[in-house]
C-alpha cells in the first residue's frame, strides 16, 4: 500500500485537477465568476478568521502587511476571477491541462531568471509540454460546435494568466520563508474583507442563484481548495521534498477525465494527444537526475529539514 504522504499528494492532485470542472458546473447553472468568487472567500474567510485573530491580525499573522497584500493580490479574489473566468469561454478540460502544466514551468523560470537560483530544465520535458499546450491551444482556436465553444482561446489565455499568478505566489511564499498556514489564512481573511465590500452590491444577485450550485462552490473552493488542499500539500512537501511536485502531473489526468464524465465534454483525439504530451512533459520537467548537483542539494536539504523550500 502506498505511504500516507503519497496518498495525500494524490488526493491534492485530484482536488486541484477537478477544480475547473466544479467551476464549469457552476457556470452551466447560472453562476458568474463573481458569484463563485464571493461564496468561495465568504466561506474560507470566515473559517480562517479565528486562526488569524489568534495569530495577530494587526501584524498580518507576522507576515508583514506589504507581503500579505502581495500574496492577496496574487492568490485572492483577482486570481479566482481569472481562473474561474476562463471556464466562461473554454471547456473545463482546457483549464485542467493548461493551469497545472504552466505553473511549474513559470515557477522554475521565475526562480531562475528573477531570483537567480539554479533551476535545471529538461529539454525534452519542455518540448513535450509546449507541444501539448500548442495542441490544446489550437483546439481552442480552431474547433467549434460540439468540440469547443467559439472563442475558447480567450479562456485559454485566462488559464495561462492564472498559472503565472499562482507560480509567483508559490515562489514568493517559499522565497520569503513564510509559515504556509499563516500565509494561506491571511489571504483568506483579506479576501473576506473584499467580500464584505462587494456583498451589499452583489449579494442579492448572487444568493438568488441556485442554492445547490452555490453550496458546491462554497464547499469545494472555500474548504477543499482554499484550505484543505494547501495544508495537505505543505505536509506532503515537508515529508517527500520537492519531488512531491511531480504528483501535480496527475492533475491534468484527473481534470480531463472528470470533465468528460461529469460534464460530458467531448475528448477528440487531438485533446487526448495534447493531454498525454503535457503529462509526459510535466513528469520529465519535474524529475531531477539522481546524480545532478540539484539532486544532491535536494537530498542535503531534506536531511536538514528544509525540503519544503523551493529552489
Amino acid at each position: 500500500m502506498p505511504p500516507p504522504p503519497l496518498l495525500a499528494g494524490i488526493l491534492v492532485a485530484l482536488i486541484w485537477g477537478i477544480q475547473p470542472v466544479i467551476s464549469r458546473y457552476g457556470f452551466q447553472h447560472g453562476l458568474t465568476p463573481q458569484d463563485a468568487t464571493l461564496v468561495r472567500y465568504l466561506t474560507s474567510g470566515l473559517l480562517m478568521l479565528p486562526y488569524v485573530w489568534r495569530r495577530g491580525l494587526a501584524k498580518a499573522c507576522g507576515l508583514g502587511w506589504p507581503r500579505a497584500l502581495v500574496l492577496f493580490l496574487l492568490s485572492g479574489p483577482l486570481f479566482s476571477l481569472v481562473l474561474v473566468g476562463g471556464v466562461n469561454y473554454a471547456p473545463a478540460s482546457h483549464g485542467a491541462l493548461i493551469h497545472p502544466a504552466l505553473t511549474p514551468l513559470f515557477g522554475m523560470a521565475i526562480s531562475r531568471f528573477v531570483f537567480r537560483r539554479d533551476e535545471r530544465f529538461s529539454l525534452w520535458g519542455t518540448v513535450l509540454l509546449v507541444g501539448g499546450l500548442l495542441v490544446v491551444g489550437l483546439h481552442g482556436v480552431m474547433a467549434g460546435g460540439s468540440l469547443a465553444p467559439e472563442g475558447a482561446w480567450r479562456g485559454d489565455l485566462l488559464f495561462v494568466l492564472s498559472a503565472f499568478m499562482w507560480a509567483w505566489y508559490l515562489v514568493l511564499n517559499k522565497t520569503w520563508g513564510l509559515p504556509p498556514l499563516d500565509a494561506v489564512a491571511m489571504t483568506q481573511v483579506l479576501s473576506l474583507g473584499w467580500v464584505l465590500v462587494v456583498l451589499p452590491w452583489q449579494g442579492a444577485q448572487t444568493f438568488s442563484k441556485p442554492w445547490a450550485a452555490l453550496a458546491l462552490q462554497s464547499l469545494y473552493h472555500g474548504v477543499l481548495v482554499s484550505i484543505v488542499s494547501v495544508a495537505l500539500f505543505n505536509w506532503v512537501v515537508a515529508r517527500l521534498g520537492v519531488k512531491a511536485m511531480m504528483l501535480n502531473a496527475l492533475s491534468p489526468l484527473f481534470g480531463v477525465l472528470a470533465s468528460a464524465w461529469a460534464l460530458r465534454e467531448p475528448l477528440p483525439p487531438s485533446m487526448l494527444a495534447g493531454a498525454a504530451a503535457i503529462m509526459a512533459g510535466l513528469a520529465l520537467s519535474l524529475r531531477r537526475p539522481s546524480g545532478s548537483p540539484a539532486a544532491v542539494l535536494s537530498a542535503r536539504d531534506e536531511k536538514s529539514g528544509c525540503s519544503g523550500r523551493l529552489r
